[in-house]
């Protein structure tokens, strides 16, 4: 093949080329002394402005609707079964493992156990669901003990019942999310908002079995705390997986 017919077959791509760059600049240069080139070249402009020309009919409703139902099938929380039940698992963690059950705080468990199955549910639906438990679980910490710092509030932390607390929180998250990532696989899983709503409902059922669930530090340091460190551990784990899938 000769430089000629090299050059000619490119042409379109060094007519569509910006002027100064080096490419068309020498093609120009070559095909001012040479008849064929410039010809091709002169072709090659006409099918770069023919093509800036054409405009594509716009897709159909159809075709909209396949190329986004995948996207939206992600999105909508249409597991949302497991995913409360998952909630309901973590609820159930701390009275399994515990002696102790204060049973005059049901109604305020249950309420707990409502909210963070509707938190879990809803993930990925409800981008700020982790923050939302967070919000919830210093709430529920405020109405059962109030803060720390003011006369009304019970002192102590404590501790040894608190690292207990704090690893049945942690417990519930995990529960929760490898149950959501068990049937719902990993990129469905929103694993930051449901071990956050795991966590939560494993304070609920704290409220019962935890001997110090009316004292403001051991409630903000173990019940918040633990809310908190489940929902950092699973921001984590969807970052992993979320760059896992991008180097993929």
């Amino acid at each position: 093949m000769s430089v000629c017919d090299e050059l000619r077959a490119n042409a379109a791509g060094i007519a569509a080329l910006p002027e100064g760059d080096p490419d068309r600049e020498a093609f120009f240069a070559h095909a001012r002394g040479c008849s064929g080139c410039m010809e091709a070249l002169q072709e090659g402009k006409k099918l770069v402005a023919a093509l800036a020309r054409a405009e594509l009919p716009p897709p159909s409703s159809r075709a909209l609707r396949r190329a986004s139902a995948p996207i939206l099938a992600e999105l909508t929380p249409s597991r949302w079964p497991v995913r409360a039940a998952a909630a309901v698992a973590a609820f159930a963690i701390p009275i399994l493992f515990s002696n102790h059950r204060d049973l005059e705080g049901w109604a305020a468990a249950f309420l707990v156990l409502v909210l963070a199955s509707t938190l879990s549910a809803t993930a990925g639906a409800l981008r700020a669901g982790a923050w939302v438990a967070l919000a919830a679980s210093a709430g529920f910490a405020i109405a059962a003990g109030g803060i720390p710092g003011f006369a009304d509030t019970e002192p102590g932390l404590a501790t040894r019942v608190g690292v207990d607390c704090l690893v049945l929180e942690l417990a519930g998250g995990a529960v929760a999310t490898a149950l959501v990532l068990w049937r719902t696989g990993a990129s469905a899983a929103f694993p930051a908002a449901t071990a956050a709503a795991g966590a939560l409902a494993a304070q609920g059922a704290l409220h019962l079995a935890c001997t110090a669930h009316a004292q403001a530090p051991h409630l903000w340091v173990f019940h918040v705390g633990g809310v908190a460190a489940a929902a950092f551990a699973g921001w984590m784990l969807q970052r992993r997986v979320y760059l896992s899938s991008v180097r993929s």
